[in-house]
């Protein structure tokens, strides 16, 4: 729980307008919820070109989705041969996103469909840790779930966005995994309902926004955040950089080889310092930001490290 100072920053802070978000407002708004972020660990960064530089120093990589194995809709340019020689090597890998919607099983489709060498068990979403938790947290309580197009739980009395009216007024708990359908009118229906006694916010996507052009999309952390300055609610986060999306990757690693890990061998890649680096930073593993593909594709790295003070153990341009 964060001291009154820091409530009192998110209180003065200025949202940015949804749809708006360049990459300074992207940082702010991580940066202004950073009291109720888990905390990093220091590091020396290490510098390598590539990222198969770095499988000598590793028992198993993590990845992430976006600006590691694809960005938009198309696979990085030697994704392929770099799964390929990981695996050659005998590094594990898995897949952690913080899509949380469809779940684990959509995102992997994508990538059959791209014909990349990682298994469905190889990919967790961080919706995998949401329902790990939910029937302890929905014990004779009704779920509400948000999100348009999303799966839900399949719990008894949930409730979804196809009955807006019953979704607002009945459910107890908010199970964020989407922002499809999601605008300013359904966010003032969920804060005025968060603002009634006992209700329970349960955000799966931590991410704030996601890169969409010159601008960044609104994604389920961002109406979160609205919602903690609106209301005062303090939400479960289940995602990256929240250490349950961690801890269900690192026992599915167990599970899939057949083998413990040390979490100090295990490699988290991504392009986000607020997500990947911070979480990995703060579970333990070695943090690696990859910066040709995804948020840091056009530079600023460096000056962005020092500003965060989130130190990656290895920076690594490309594949």
């Amino acid at each position: 729980m964060a001291d009154s100072a820091s409530a009192s920053d998110l209180n003065a802070f200025d949202i940015p307008a949804a749809g708006t978000m360049d990459m300074q407002d992207l940082i702010n708004v991580y940066e202004v919820i950073r009291p109720w972020l888990p905390a990093p660990r220091p590091a020396d960064t290490r510098h390598k070109d590539r990222l198969v530089d770095v499988l000598d120093h590793v028992d198993a990589l993590i990845l992430d989705g976006f600006g590691v194995l694809n960005v938009g809709w198309d696979p990085v340019d030697g994704i392929h041969d770099f799964l390929a020689t990981a695996a050659a090597r005998d590094v594990a890998l898995m897949v952690l996103t913080n899509g949380a919607g469809q779940g684990a099983d959509a995102t992997w489709q994508k990538y059959r469909d791209w014909d990349l060498p990682l298994a469905r068990n190889q990919v967790v979403s961080s919706r995998d840790a949401l329902e790990a938790d939910i029937n302890r947290l929905a014990a004779g309580k009704r779920v509400g779930v948000i999100g348009g197009g999303v799966r839900p739980f399949g719990l008894a009395g949930e409730v979804t966005m196809a009955a807006p009216d019953q979704l607002f007024a009945e459910a107890e708990i908010f199970a964020f995994l989407g922002s499809g359908m999601w605008g300013e009118a359904e966010q003032q229906q969920l804060e005025q309902a968060l603002r009634q006694p006992g209700r329970m916010l349960c955000v799966a996507n931590p991410d704030i926004g996601a890169p969409l052009g010159d601008q960044f999309s609104t994604e389920p952390g961002y109406w979160a955040v609205r919602a903690m300055q609106a209301t005062g609610t303090r939400p479960l986060w289940f995602g990256k950089p929240h250490l349950p999306a961690f801890e269900i990757a690192l026992a599915r690693l167990q599970d899939v080889y057949g083998r413990p890990f040390d979490r100090h061998r295990v490699g988290m890649v991504g392009d986000s310092l607020h997500t990947d680096v911070l979480g990995a930073s703060a579970a333990g593993l070695q943090s690696v930001l990859l910066t040709d593909y995804g948020l840091f594709s056009d530079g600023g790295t460096a000056a962005m490290i020092r500003r965060c003070g989130i130190t990656p153990d290895w920076v690594v341009a490309t594949l």
